[in-house]
């Protein structure tokens, strides 16, 4: 039996005499870098020349092969006919779903597809009136002023840019002190204006609408602020 020590540098070999110190580092006779023989003994066995590793690496664990997938059917004929027909019941159902929630302004933008968005409200129960566009209407003017009578006038001038009816937004009046804070908010419906539903494309439209505030209220308001929007 011989013990001998394999450089992991080199991967050169050097036999390990008796009394050699294996735990302190020394230097490879080939290629001269140091390492510790304690770390990399093997045993010779002179009769069978077969060299065994004192210390070894715990062996990498067997690869297990995938499972190989089945290979699939292919889909007869019939069967894709089925699914074209599938698809396209759920793309009808989609666009008919889209329909239904852009109704009022495809409706307002192609008349021709009124009937047919008549027809889909019927069937989910909707109905059809002017878009709510807030983007597209502006004041054009309005005011507050007090009669002698002490009551107030609210004047309001409303006008969009589109070339069909739109929905008539409420208005939130709210009438401010001299810095400008909140005395009273008061929101007014189309209805309380004296206005239709929609407003019709053109010059616009102007209401005037008359307002009893407390007496106590009447000193403090000193400006009004005018917001659009839909309820």
């Amino acid at each position: 039996m011989k013990l001998l020590s394999r450089c992991p540098h080199c991967h050169q070999t050097e036999s390990i005499g008796a009394g050699t110190d294996t735990q302190s580092a020394h230097g490879c006779p080939s290629c001269g870098q140091r390492y510790v023989p304690q770390r990399h003994l093997f045993v010779a066995d002179e009769l069978t020349e077969v060299t065994v590793a004192v210390r070894d690496e715990p062996a990498p664990a067997p690869v297990r092969p995938r499972p190989q997938r089945a290979a699939r059917t292919p889909a007869s004929p019939q069967q894709r006919w089925m699914w074209r027909g599938v698809a396209g019941m759920l793309a009808l159902a989609l666009g008919a779903q889209i329909a239904v929630h852009r109704r009022d302004l495809w409706a307002a933008q192609w008349p021709s597809l009124k009937p047919v968005l008549l027809a889909l409200c019927q069937v989910s129960g909707c109905r059809i009136s002017a878009p709510e566009l807030i983007s597209a209407v502006q004041v054009v003017s309005s005011g507050f002023d007090q009669q002698e009578e002490g009551d107030f006038v609210f004047s309001l001038h409303l006008q969009h840019d589109r070339p069909h009816a739109v929905a008539t937004p409420a208005v939130e009046l709210t009438l401010t002190d001299t810095q400008e804070r909140a005395v009273i908010r008061k929101v007014l419906i189309p209805d309380h204006l004296g206005l239709n539903q929609a407003l019709a494309p053109g010059s616009g439209v102007a209401t005037e609408t008359r307002l009893t505030l407390e007496p106590s209220l009447q000193s403090h308001v000193h400006g009004f602020r005018v917001e659009l929007f839909y309820p």
